[in-house]
């Protein structure tokens, strides 16, 4: 025996799939999934959006999966929470709030609530044929994420690579300075970094 160790294992949970290739010299893209050991199957697609357009191919890989495997996506607003102000009416700001919003949004109800580029979203994401709505979280993070995403029955969370890693106040707002580890660790779905 030469003593010489192998290339270190990787873990069975995690594969990294490679998406496109560049020209020769160019670096590739690469798709990693995360598997959890019990993905539900029923539910829906849910993806990061923003209300401007940093995380459009995580949203077009989103709106590919949900479009091949015939499930609704859910565009989840991570711009959405605020330090002072709720996205969503609250008890003391509307009567009925309650039963004014579900917990998929539509195209129109995001207009009223003056989300008009995550509506923009929604909308094209439908006109592609995908049964598509919104959310606009209170929280920041990926605890809210992973809380919102099991409620919905979520087979899959698409996470764009940007949220990999957070620096600064980005981690400090967030609550971590790696979303889609922490997403990945709490979170009964597969998880595919875009």
């Amino acid at each position: 025996m030469s003593g010489q160790q192998g290339p270190p294992a990787r873990s069975p949970r995690r594969c990294e799939i490679v998406v496109g290739r560049g020209r020769k010299g160019a670096s590739r893209y690469i798709e990693t999934w995360h598997m959890p050991t019990y993905a539900s199957t029923d539910g829906a697609i849910v993806v990061i959006a923003a209300e401007d357009d940093r995380f459009q191919g995580a949203l077009k890989r989103a709106t590919d999966l949900a479009a091949k495997r015939g499930e609704p996506l859910i565009l989840y607003d991570w711009d959405a929470p605020s330090l002072v102000s709720e996205p969503l009416p609250t008890w003391w700001s509307s009567e009925g709030w309650d039963r004014q919003f579900p917990d998929r949004l539509d195209p129109d109800q995001l207009d009223e609530l003056g989300r008009g580029p995550i509506a923009r979203q929604v909308r094209e994401a439908r006109d592609s044929g995908v049964d598509a709505f919104g959310w606009l979280p209170s929280d920041h993070g990926p605890s809210g994420l992973a809380e919102y995403a099991t409620g919905q029955s979520a087979s899959i969370v698409v996470v764009p690579r940007d949220l990999e890693e957070l620096h600064g106040l980005d981690a400090l707002i967030n609550g971590t300075a790696r979303p889609a580890d922490e997403l990945e660790a709490h979170v009964s779905a597969a998880v595919v970094i875009v």
